[in-house]
């Protein structure tokens, strides 16, 4: 009989949310890989579950190890789990390649399905829209988060991110900069969890909101961006946009805008996402 590698979701918070095939699945197989083996003992041992052979396959151990314990796991002819800290592995979280490198070695793969912040944060988000886009964490170099946020300005659908509380006020900032500051955003923090909290209103209004209330700003977010629907109709003349083009390509987008906002009489972060938009279609 070939061993089966089950992709297993476990709470994010609340531990009542685990799934009785979950509970199930991990109690019949020989072998648990996680992400952090101390993070899973407490999981096992809140559910009365025994299992010595638990072993840590994470981010920074994944491609060297996973062909390694696979292996000696098929000469054992046993079935793994793997499980993650929170939540479903493979989604922003490691897994990929394990899964991968189980498929190449003949291993079936199954999946326990399971919570999901993101999932739950845009069932309870009221956003009417029937497509989403999901990012997981955005880029650490604020050049590739702006040019995400352009992106998910012009597909015009729901994005789901997930951000860690140091870099909130950063990304709405970003949001009004490049977007617009009245974009609407929905915020959960710390989801499923003693402190859960949501937050619903413009990108503009939250930043003001955590920039008086910091001590908000902890734990674990899923933030939602709803981009309002842009007509086509050109804002800017031909003119107007030429000269910030040629501006730009000599001087920081900000300071060209600045320039042609005074010069023509424009609102100079219209000009700005004019040029970010221009910038980032190239």
């Amino acid at each position: 009989m070939s061993s089966k590698l089950f992709i297993i979701a476990t709470p994010i918070g609340n531990l009542g949310d685990i799934t009785l095939r979950a509970i199930e699945t991990i109690k019949n197989t020989e072998y648990i890989l996680c992400e952090d083996t101390r993070h899973t003992r407490k999981l096992l041992n809140h559910f009365g579950i025994k299992i010595n052979k638990i072993l840590s396959i994470h981010q920074h151990n994944e491609k060297e190890k996973s062909e390694i314990l696979l292996k000696k796991i098929i000469s054992d002819k046993a079935d793994i789990a793997y499980l993650t800290d929170a939540g479903t592995p493979c989604v922003s979280d490691p897994g990929s390649f394990l899964v991968n490198v189980a498929r190449n070695l003949g291993i079936e793969v199954f999946s326990i399905p399971g919570p999901s912040s993101a999932v739950a944060a845009y069932a309870i988000s009221g956003i009417v829209d029937g497509k989403f886009n999901f990012y997981g964490f955005l880029p650490n170099k604020k050049k590739n988060t702006e040019e995400l946020l352009v992106k998910i300005k012009q597909e015009q659908h729901p994005a789901i991110l997930f951000e860690s509380p140091n870099r909130v006020l950063a990304l709405l900032e970003a949001i009004c900069d490049v977007i617009d500051p009245s974009t609407p955003i929905f915020v959960a923090r710390e989801m499923t969890k003693i402190y859960e909290t949501h937050y619903s209103d413009s990108a503009e209004n939250l930043c003001n909101f955590f920039k008086n209330n910091t001590k908000s700003l902890k734990g674990e977010f899923v933030i939602i961006i709803n981009p309002l629907k842009q007509d086509d109709k050109e804002e800017f003349s031909h003119q107007e946009i030429e000269m910030l083009c040629m501006l730009s390509e000599e001087l920081p987008l900000k300071k060209a805008a600045n320039i042609v906002a005074k010069i023509f009489k424009r609102n100079k972060k219209d000009l700005y996402k004019v040029g970010l938009n221009k910038k980032y279609d190239k």
